[in-house]
């Protein structure tokens, strides 16, 4: 594997995640949102992500196969801000584990890509700009009128799995065939020649109205037991 295959995998992967853990900033509220991923190249259901906002800035992911086994989960603390929340994932699949967490003006990461592998460590600085995974729902809602308008905007994506960040731009985009009538869609695409040569944009629609994502359409950040990750399709519902 070339030394741009590797970083290219996990960078997507990361920022997928981002689109798959929404908070429910500036839009109506729910008690709980259940999105249903379907493989992208054979149509099937291939598991399931339970969303519910808790208490203080709080917001929980549980991932579970399609008969109803919970093989992983998230757990993000927006108190500190919505952009770059703290955050905690598990994958029981395969022992992949990420967690960030801002202290003192830095941002620290911790990233195991399996269970036979030793965590990574390091820190970087928090700067004005930056997202990190859930708050791609929070920016995109606060710079909802621009996108609209058809502006672009650049932000740096922190990566934990690579230990850094990469530029991505946000943009008003055409939605995708069977996406509902009154939606909004962006695409998150990286600014990196290099990266855009293996990497497609990422599409999300949203209601025009409630501004709830209703649609992701990338690859996911939820691997199966061998390391492998496919293209979904997420429909979302909402309780």
């Amino acid at each position: 594997m070339s030394n741009n295959t590797r970083i290219l995998q996990p960078l997507i992967l990361l920022c997928s995640g981002l689109l798959l853990s929404v908070a429910s900033v500036a839009s109506e509220p729910f008690a709980k949102m259940v999105g249903s991923a379907y493989s992208i190249k054979t149509g099937s259901l291939v598991y399931r992500e339970t969303h519910q906002p808790l208490e203080n800035g709080f917001y929980q992911v549980e991932y579970s196969e399609p008969e109803g086994q919970v093989f992983g989960s998230k757990m993000l603390n927006f108190s500190m801000s919505a952009v770059t929340p703290n955050f905690l994932q598990v994958n029981e699949r395969n022992g992949e584990r990420t967690e960030v967490k801002a202290v003192q003006g830095k941002l620290e990461m911790i990233y195991q890509e399996n269970s036979q592998s030793s965590p990574s460590k390091k820190s970087v600085s928090l700067k004005s700009g930056m997202v990190v995974d859930a708050g791609f729902d929070a920016f995109i809602k606060q710079y909802w009128d621009a996108l609209v308008s058809g502006k672009t905007l650049d932000v740096d994506y922190l990566v934990p799995s690579e230990l850094t960040t990469f530029a991505f731009r946000f943009s008003r985009v055409t939605c995708l065939d069977e996406t509902p009538l009154n939606a909004q869609c962006f695409s998150l695409s990286p600014i990196s020649w290099v990266v855009k040569l293996a990497v497609d944009p990422l599409i999300v629609a949203y209601d025009s109205t409630s501004k709830r994502l209703l649609r992701f359409t990338g690859r996911a950040n939820i691997c199966d037991a061998q390391g492998k990750y496919e293209s979904v399709d997420i429909q979302y519902r909402y309780f």
